[in-house]
C-alpha cells in the first residue's frame, strides 16, 4: 500500500459482477479511490483482462476497449497535437509522419522500436505542419507487453488529468 506521500496506482484490476452472470475482471486507468467515489467512466476501461491459475492476471487475455483507445486517440490530437517537440519534428517531416514510440522503450536512439513499442503517428502536410485530426493509434502496439510491461502511457498524469478532469 502507498505511503502517506506516494501517489496511488493509476491502472487498476476491478472485479465487477457481469449482467449475464459472473464476473469480470476491467483494466481501468482510474485511482481506486476515485473509482469507488464517482464510478468507472467507460473510457477509462482499458479493457478486460483474465486472471490465471497463480491469482494474477494473463498479460496476453487482454481485450481492449475502443472507448478508451478512441479517448487517448482524442487526447493526442487536443493535447499532444500541439506539444512543441512534436510540432518540430514535424517542420523537418513534410509531407510524411511523426512516429509516437512508447515511454517504455529505453534502447539507443538509432535503434528502431519493436512494433509493440510504436503507439501511432500524426500525418505531416506538405509545409512541415501536423494535419489536423490525423493521430492514428497503432493497432499492433502493446499496452502490456509480455516482456517489457505495462506501457509508459499509464505513467503519464497529463493523460490521467486530462480524461479524469477534476470534479466540480
Amino acid at each position: 500500500m502507498p505511503g502517506a506521500d506516494e501517489p496511488l496506482p493509476l491502472l487498476n484490476v476491478f472485479e465487477v459482477v457481469a449482467e449475464e452472470g459472473g464476473t469480470r475482471h476491467l483494466l481501468a486507468f482510474i485511482e481506486a479511490v476515485r473509482a469507488g467515489s464517482s464510478g468507472i467512466d467507460p473510457r477509462s476501461i482499458v479493457g478486460e483482462i483474465t486472471p490465471n491459475d497463480e491469482g494474477g492476471y494473463d498479460p496476453t487475455s487482454l481485450k481492449l476497449n475502443p472507448e478508451f483507445i478512441g479517448a487517448f486517440t482524442d487526447y493526442m490530437n487536443e493535447v499532444q497535437a500541439v506539444e512543441p517537440g512534436i510540432v518540430e519534428q514535424a517542420r523537418s517531416l513534410p509531407s510524411g509522419w511523426v512516429y509516437i514510440i512508447d515511454p517504455r522503450h529505453v534502447e539507443e536512439p538509432d535503434v528502431n522500436p519493436p512494433e509493440t513499442d510504436l503507439v501511432g503517428a500524426f500525418a505531416v502536410d506538405d509545409i512541415g505542419q501536423l494535419v489536423p485530426q490525423s493521430f492514428q493509434y497503432n493497432a499492433n502496439h502493446a499496452l502490456i507487453d509480455q516482456e517489457r510491461g505495462m506501457s509508459g502511457l499509464f505513467t503519464d498524469r497529463r493523460f490521467y488529468d486530462w480524461l479524469h478532469p477534476p470534479e466540480a
